[in-house]
């Protein structure tokens, strides 16, 4: 603070050509046109030619949505993912030809198994990005009783005490939705 100022700050001269009042505001989509018409200044405003319509807010959701799909499963939201799930019901029910109880009920099996993080990884869930759809969920079994009720689980690795310490492949059974085809030689 300058000494004799009485704790008020300065305020900048203006002169007599700019009153402090008066200050243009452009919107970044016009341009300021200045007239100059026998020494009077006019200003004009004038909206500037745009080449591309601004995009609607409907398909700007929709790319978003796309772009959120094709993601690796371990970076899709939760609720996506719920949505992916969904999918992946529809495809398998097919094959073990559930009735809609048994669609809910496997939905919400799914999605308390979500909930407790058991499908998290890409190694329990093979999502692929470009079809934007899940192939397969690695321990998940599903069998169907003989009094015809759909059983669904996942099944739990047995830990052997002695054995070698040498990665073997995983034969863990999975519920998927690719067709396999065996081979007879």
């Amino acid at each position: 603070m300058v000494a004799g100022s009485h704790g008020r700050i300065p305020r900048p001269s203006y002169g007599s050509r700019c009153h402090p009042a008066t200050r243009v505001h452009l919107n970044p989509r016009h341009d300021l046109i200045v007239d100059m018409d026998g020494g009077n200044r006019h200003l004009t405003l004038k909206k500037s030619g745009d080449t591309d319509p601004p995009q609607s807010l409907s398909s700007l959701l929709e790319d978003s949505a796309r772009e959120a799909y094709a993601r690796p499963w371990h970076r899709i939201e939760r609720g996506l993912r719920l949505n992916r799930l969904r999918l992946f019901i529809e495809d398998v029910a097919k094959q073990y030809e559930m009735t809609k109880e048994e669609k809910e009920g496997f939905f919400v099996f799914l999605q308390k198994s979500l909930d407790k993080k058991l499908l998290n990884t890409i190694k329990v869930v093979q999502y692929d990005p470009e079809t934007q759809r899940i192939q397969t969920i690695k321990g998940l079994e599903m069998k169907r009783n003989p009094e015809g009720v759909l059983k669904w689980g996942f099944s739990v690795k047995k830990v052997k005490p002695d054995g070698t310490r040498k990665k073997k492949k995983d034969d863990s059974p999975s519920v998927s939705t690719i067709e396999t085809a065996k081979f007879e030689e």
